[in-house]
């Protein structure tokens, strides 16, 4: 009897295609890696960091409100 569930001798992934899929998957998370800190760095690195020192934050958030322009 065989059995139908039995694991082929060769994984898929040792194939051709399967080594041909395990390199395109590599370079598009690398292509991927490589834009996200592209992006990293052309949008969010050139912002100055915000203080978080805890007198900063403290002054922040007793400070009063300013006034609106609709308020007048």
């Amino acid at each position: 009897m065989d059995m139908p569930n039995r694991p082929s001798a060769s994984s898929w992934f040792r194939s051709r295609g399967g080594r041909r899929f395990g390199i395109e998957f590599t370079a598009i998370i690398v292509v991927k890696l490589i834009l996200l800190t592209l992006i990293w760095f052309v949008c969010f690195r050139p912002h100055p960091r915000p203080d978080t020192r805890p007198g900063a934050i403290e002054n922040r958030l007793l400070a009063p409100a300013a006034e609106a322009a609709h308020d007048r």
